[in-house]
């Protein structure tokens, strides 16, 4: 009896291991020439990650589920953001002055989302039967064509799309520069902003005891390419705890009913909805803001 499962696209985005295809996207996209000045410009992973790791897995549940009305006031905000996304003063002239809306740089963007869900799901949980790895690569087009990527250029299975990140890997440098000590303070390379993924500044303190696993698990997944660009040491003993790790996570996954597990991204998902009709004419940090302070007055009353 096979033991792949037939996920689909919107329960796997639902998945408590989901959050993992965050950082080490967020890696492959530094990693990228192309990607990497304007995530240096406006990354700010240190003070901010954990807002534009919760925003990605919102963004991608929303664009999974059938709610039109909601994706459509979604892709308004999120075109409002990259409006703002330029190329730094001493850029490429050949390259894109509106990066956030080049569709060579958002197809990778997508590219390295899909990549990583994946490899989350199949490392955590289960793995996946041929065909309906082939149905994921085509639904996730909508992910990428609502960021402006032209959908001509996705790849239409999963063998082409393994062809894809291949080709984007091969345009990454030998090692991502990082400043040193003779460097102006305020200069920030990519490899300074990689380094603030694992940033547990503006994590919720309830989530800090989790960082070092999510460190392991993220630097284990990526592969001895990746780890190489950012000169990650990864001895046997690295590997030993990542299997172990990996080993009791999916003794955890397999104890927990998929019903069970996926309750939370469900609820998440309506949040997010909810919150898009209600605050629809205000950017997400303004909703984050007035959240927060409604919090606050709950607690001092």
């Amino acid at each position: 009896m096979s033991t792949k499962s037939r996920p689909t696209l919107q329960r796997m985005l639902d998945e408590p291991v989901s959050y993992l295809l965050w950082p080490r996207a967020a890696l492959m996209q530094l990693a990228h020439p192309a990607i990497a000045p304007t995530e240096v410009e406006s990354g700010a992973y240190g003070n901010r990650g954990a807002h534009r790791w919760r925003a990605t897995i919102e963004y991608l549940r929303l664009v999974a589920s059938d709610d039109d009305e909601s994706v459509r006031l979604l892709i308004r905000e999120v075109n409002r953001i990259h409006a703002s996304v330029r190329q730094p003063v001493d850029h490429d002239v050949d390259r894109p002055r509106r990066p956030a809306f080049d569709s060579a740089n958002q197809g990778w963007v997508a590219a390295t989302w899909l990549h990583s869900l994946i490899d989350a799901y199949r490392l955590m949980i289960s793995d996946i039967d041929d065909d309906v790895l082939d149905q994921l690569v085509v639904d996730f087009e909508r992910v990428g064509g609502l960021l402006q990527m032209t959908v001509d250029e996705w790849p239409q299975d999963y063998a082409a799309f393994l062809r894809y990140i291949e080709a984007g890997e091969r345009t990454f440098p030998a090692r991502l520069p990082r400043s040193d000590s003779r460097d102006a303070p305020e200069r920030l390379l990519p490899g300074d902003v990689a380094a603030q993924v694992f940033s547990t500044y503006s994590l919720p303190f309830r989530y800090v005891r989790m960082a070092p696993t999510v460190r392991l698990l993220t630097w284990g997944a990526a592969g001895p390419q990746v780890r190489e660009v950012y000169g990650v040491e990864w001895s046997q003993e690295h590997q030993q705890l990542f299997d172990k790790r990996v080993r009791r996570w999916r003794r955890r996954m397999a104890w927990w009913p998929g019903v069970w597990r996926r309750r939370n991204g469900r609820k998440q998902r309506r949040r997010s909805a909810e919150r898009l009709r209600e605050h629809q004419t205000l950017a997400y940090t303004e909703v984050k803001a007035i959240e927060r302070r409604r919090s606050r007055t709950k607690e001092d009353a």
